[in-house]
């Protein structure tokens, strides 16, 4: 196989009255899924090869056929969250320049707000009227998706993953963690983002059966769905998976999964300790990636070893280098990946081109590699604070901090100060009912940490700002 639209043909030639996709208690089958998207391609026939399609859904059967429909079609899908910001909405249209932008009846509100004349505003409805069968195909070096990056630490940037990029990552996820064909795949995640779309890559070309869920925080209802489906597997992010902890008779409903796969921010130590105790047959993963280099490391949590904050070994024909701030290669310092997943180029952004040098990308995370190869992310170079020439981590700090009763989250960044250059403030999100002062947190601080990380300033605040998929939004804090 050599593009996405494949995973879904091959396997409705091969397991054409197989289950491919429950979605709101309703199934299809590999052959109704594969007719439906070739129908869908018909109708965008009228735009040329390689035009940008916008689209906007909800978990959904139209979100699946129409991102397949586009890429089918020899068009770039590009992948908008239901939940976008008006403003965030204008930028992404203005940055990807579609000819369309696609989406559902309970959506179409919000795209008709958008100020372009010469952009189609459809409706999946509209597009499902045409039956002629489309032979228009892409080719493998061709950009498939857009996708706008989290901006944890500054503004989204746009980029483009080719089909050579997700059929490499794909064999690398089925490769690893050993997807088969028998497979059930309880997927809650959203397909705009990366995670949720490469497991949904992942069951298409392996025949599997996939039962997508709209909201990832259901815990009640994903739960019930994966003892009621007697389902091998099932992804959701750390906070997902924390939160589930603490659901009663948890074993009894994931009893049967072979495999959890967990991404997008940091797992906590205590909960891959949780299910290593619970999960009796099957084993917790995560993996680290961008969406410029998914699925770069794997690391399957199969033993306690002292490795539980790694998040693995490099992926098959991936390779990783430590380098410091004279761009040798270090022991700690910068994360740079090079493989057939990294991205050749940004979408449309010279500024963030050189972040790729060479095919090394450069990853703007901070980490060392133990003797053995497994990878340890200490956090962002954006984030590390300069404080008189001392370099700090922020989370450091937020480890020792968080280790203190009453606290629910701790945020630590570098504030402007006129001697030290930069000085750590922090931010902490209490415990409900929490009475903890911020002499207690200095103090506590002062005890556990070089004078120098020692927070100057301390504000308590009522939340965290976060992305959808938990990570922090530290550009936000000031």
């Amino acid at each position: 196989m050599s593009t996405i639209p494949e995973f879904l043909e091959n396997s409705a030639k091969r397991l054409p009255n197989k289950t491919a996709l429950i979605i709101d208690e309703k199934s299809y089958t590999y052959k109704e899924l594969y007719h439906q998207v070739l129908f869908f391609s018909s109708a965008l026939l009228r735009y040329p090869q390689k035009s940008v399609i916008s689209m906007m859904f909800e978990n959904s059967l139209e979100f699946v056929v129409s991102y397949l429909g586009i890429l089918n079609a020899g068009c770039i899908a590009h992948l908008i969250l239901p939940n976008i910001a008006a403003h965030n909405l204008s930028e992404q249209i203005q940055s990807a320049n579609p000819k369309a932008i696609i989406t559902s009846k309970e959506l179409s509100t919000k795209i008709q707000k958008i100020e372009d004349p010469s952009l189609d505003k459809l409706e999946f409805s509209e597009l499902m009227s045409s039956k002629t069968k489309i032979d228009r195909k892409p080719d493998n070096d061709e950009i498939a998706y857009l996708i706008h990056t989290s901006g944890t630490t500054s503004q989204p940037k746009g980029v483009g993953i080719s089909h050579a990029n997700a059929v490499f990552t794909t064999n690398n996820i089925i490769s690893v963690l050993q997807y088969v064909e028998s497979d059930i795949d309880v997927l809650p995640l959203s397909l705009s983002h990366s995670f949720g779309l490469g497991c949904m890559h992942t069951s298409f070309c392996t025949g599997s059966t996939v039962i997508l869920h709209r909201n990832t925080m259901d815990v009640d209802k994903i739960l019930h769905s994966i003892l009621s489906n007697n389902a091998t597997t099932f992804a959701a992010v750390p906070t997902t998976l924390t939160k589930m902890l603490d659901y009663p008779q948890l074993h009894e409903y994931i009893s049967n999964l072979r495999l959890i796969i967990t991404n997008s921010t940091a797992i906590p130590p205590s909960t891959v300790k949780g299910y290593h105790r619970i999960l009796k047959k099957g084993k917790l993963a995560t993996y680290y990636g961008l969406t410029e280099a998914s699925r770069s490391t794997f690391m399957i949590f199969d033993k306690l070893d002292g490795r539980e904050e790694s998040v693995g070994l490099p992926a098959p024909g991936v390779q990783l280098k430590i380098v410091n701030e004279e761009n040798q290669k270090s022991t700690e310092g910068a994360v740079w990946i090079k493989g057939d997943n990294v991205i050749k180029s940004y979408w449309k952004n010279p500024g963030a081109d050189k972040n790729i040098v060479d095919g090394w990308l450069k990853t703007g995370d901070v980490g060392h590699l133990d003797p053995q190869g497994y990878l340890f992310l200490k956090g962002r170079l954006d984030d590390v604070i300069n404080v008189g020439g001392e370099k700090v981590v922020p989370e450091e700090i937020e480890k020792i901090v968080k280790a203190l009763p009453g606290i629910t989250e701790a945020i630590a960044i570098g504030v402007t100060h006129k001697l030290f250059g930069q000085v750590v403030k922090l931010f902490v999100q209490k415990s409900p009912g929490s009475t903890i002062k911020k002499s207690e947190i200095i103090s506590y601080c002062i005890k556990n940490l070089e004078r120098y990380k020692v927070p100057t300033q301390i504000e308590f605040i009522d939340e965290i700002p976060r992305t959808e998929y938990g990570k922090i939004k530290r550009f936000k804090l000031e």
